[in-house]
């Protein structure tokens, strides 16, 4: 059983023989050609970049992404903690669960609660395509799935817990703007990463298939909705549908091929980004430690998060403002 996490390095720390999965392995070289390798190693807690330098190289085996390998290291400070690897070797036993970090919200209840809003659609047309689309096999693995590689939802279940963060703000929306089609809002916002069932592999911890790496999710959930949809679905209502799937980017530069350009679409896009971005900052700031004022550099985001005391079990009427 695994007893040191991710979560539990600090810059000075020794790890001997501690387990992690392997979430990048790429091999490269110094300006001065002096040989290292760039790893990041990963468990359910999170991800910690690492070095194995020429002089170490020796010690390590060659591994690929998704191996769990035995790890001795010192906890460097560069940008912060980073692993000086020192020795590595593939192992073939573990605890699969240590690894794979799993949505906190259960899989099978997310499930239902996504059948809830499937049940309030009323075309027949968009109830046809969703039917057509989650079979069993295909359910099974979008239940699974994570939504990302590394930023928001970058677990077990994430796909789902993703959609549900968008259909629960969707109804404010829809609440606020009665005319939106609520029937097309709700089917683009269930099948709008559809293509991350494709992209990522959910095993030991999230990798990117060759076809993710050569097609992208926004094409592969396109082609997928479309070879999935009835027969006598009208052309229209289905690139209505297609459009919001290529356009939930938002813009070009963030890899949409289209803008949106429906009400629907758009509304969409802002949900994504929303979840997509409080996602990361509520979980950065949940899993700090008490008593701290501010939480460690967040990358992606940017920042540092300010810790606010009723992190502390505090009841509002004793939060200090």
């Amino acid at each position: 059983m695994k007893k040191l996490f991710v979560e539990d390095l600090k810059v000075g720390d020794s790890v001997f023989g501690e387990l992690f999965a392997v979430k990048n392995y790429k091999k490269t070289a110094t300006r001065n050609n002096r040989p290292y390798i760039d790893i990041t190693l990963s468990d359910k807690t999170g991800l910690i970049k690492g070095k194995i330098w020429s002089d170490d190289m020796k010690n390590c085996e060659t591994v690929e992404e998704a191996d769990i390998v035995s790890v001795s290291a010192t906890v460097e400070e560069f940008n912060g903690p980073q692993l000086r690897v020192t020795n590595l070797s593939k192992i073939e036993k573990y605890e699969a669960d240590d690894f794979m970090a799993t949505s906190n919200f259960d899989i099978e209840e997310m499930w239902k609660e996504i059948g809830q809003y499937r049940s309030k659609i009323k075309n027949n047309h968009l109830k046809k395509l969703l039917d057509n689309i989650f079979d069993d096999k295909f359910t099974k693995r979008y239940k699974e799935s994570a939504a990302a590689f590394v930023v928001h939802h970058a677990y077990r279940g994430g796909i789902q817990e993703h959609v549900l963060d968008m259909l629960a703000m969707a109804d404010g929306v829809l609440k606020r703007y009665p005319k939106l089609n609520a029937d097309l809002l709700i089917t683009g916002i269930i099948v709008h990463d559809i293509g991350k069932v494709f992209d990522y592999e959910t095993g030991t911890t999230i990798t990117m298939t060759f076809e993710g790496r050569m097609l992208g999710h926004i094409f592969m959930g396109a082609e997928y909705v479309k070879s999935h949809a009835p027969k006598d679905m009208p052309q229209d209502l289905l690139d209505e549908v297609l459009h919001m799937i290529l356009s939930h980017h938002g813009t070009l530069e963030f890899g949409s091929p289209v803008p949106p350009k429906t009400a629907e679409a758009v509304a969409l896009s802002y949900l994504d980004y929303a979840s997509f971005k409080i996602n990361p900052a509520y979980n950065t700031i949940q899993k700090s430690e008490e008593g701290v004022q501010f939480t460690e550099y967040n990358r992606h985001l940017g920042v540092e998060f300010y810790r606010s005391p009723y992190l502390d079990e505090l009841t509002n009427e004793d939060i200090p403002f």
